[in-house]
């Protein structure tokens, strides 16, 4: 979990209008005309898609501003969904303007922020896919989870108010799309146990139709990690393994020798893209898996200083700088 999210206070009694950000993304394959966007219902100047369908093969960003990012995987005859979220919302309704064919959900790992809407899902997806290391877990959230996200929140926002402040300055990088939604009240919000119903192993591929997805177990950050590559465009689908925002490499289940390993043979991929779940870049260049990988590698040979840190939870964590790639690990956490 690595989010930036909206302020709270007065904001928290309401809801977004729009609580999901959807745009298709560049680089794929295109639209025939029959297929594009209704000009009754355009999209925006932000790429967002309105309640329009479309019905070619891409890959759109199913976005909950400074939560977390899912991807839609469209094909010619089956769909993928990669994460579904905090689970807030619901995210059906959004799908369904984005494709009308049938799809199966696939959780990058078994954190609550990746799979928080298997439960509004899990009776409309063809399979809620994982990898093995997950098969026996996806419990439900405990109860201590969700306040912890509200401090998350809080801490968060306030970061992001300073940054957009600094933003209006004169820089002006932050698009409309990428503002945080208010969150609204969750008094009722849960993220129930649902059990996979499919396992997806290292290697194995995915077909959709008119292209194919190849699954890889990416464990570092969690063990059940997986991403998915998409060799049509080269653009890897990443979770929490290639991110832009800090790696957490620090919690139970992270091992930062492994998290290392897996970068490296990411990097092989040649990724023209990666598609990234936080923080308000959804799609970075290639070279950041390059990146990750030089920086991890160092963390995990013991060649960096850290300094004291907190992560968004108020835990304390080892923060490491290396060129533009912050690593948390933690306290006392000796390389390997």
């Amino acid at each position: 979990m690595s989010s930036t999210l909206a302020s709270l206070g007065a904001a928290e009694k309401q809801d977004h209008p729009e609580w999901y950000a959807t745009r298709w993304l560049s680089g794929g394959p295109e639209p025939s005309p029959i297929d594009a966007v209704d000009s009754a219902d355009p999209v925006d100047s932000a790429g967002s898609v309105g309640s329009a369908d479309f019905a070619g093969p891409g890959i759109a960003l199913v976005a909950e501003p400074g939560h977390v990012n899912s991807f839609l995987v469209v094909g010619s005859r089956r769909a993928v969904l990669f994460d579904s979220g905090m689970g807030i919302r619901p995210m059906l309704p959004t799908l369904d303007r984005l494709t009308s064919l049938p799809f199966t959900v696939v959780n990058s790992h078994d954190h609550f922020d990746h799979r928080g809407g298997n439960h509004e899902l899990s009776e409309h997806a063809a399979d809620i896919a994982v990898h093995p290391a997950a098969s026996h877990g996806h419990h439900a959230a405990p109860a201590d989870f969700y306040p912890g996200y509200r401090r998350a929140a809080a801490r968060a926002a306030a970061l992001f108010d300073q940054f957009a402040a600094l933003d209006r300055q004169g820089p002006f990088t932050l698009t409309p799309d990428q503002f945080p939604r208010p969150l609204p009240e969750l008094d009722t919000w849960r993220i129930p146990a649902v059990p996979p119903t499919r396992v997806l192993l290292d290697g194995e591929t995915i077909d959709l139709g008119d292209r194919t997805l190849t699954v890889l177990h990416t464990p570092g950050h969690s063990p059940d990690s997986i991403c998915l590559w998409d060799p049509e465009t080269r653009t890897l689908l990443s979770g929490d393994t290639v991110l832009s925002a800090a790696y957490w490499a620090h919690q139970p289940g992270a091992d930062v020798a492994a998290f290392a390993h897996t970068l490296r043979r990411l990097d092989q991929l040649g990724a023209r893209r990666v598609l990234v779940a936080h923080n308000l870049r959804a799609e970075l260049d290639g070279d950041a898996v390059r990146r990750a990988a030089l920086a991890m590698t160092e963390v995990a040979e013991g060649r960096t200083r850290p300094t004291p840190d907190t992560d968004l939870l108020g835990r304390g964590v080892r923060r490491h700088d290396l060129a533009g790639v912050t690593i948390f690990t933690a306290p006392g956490e000796q390389p390997r």
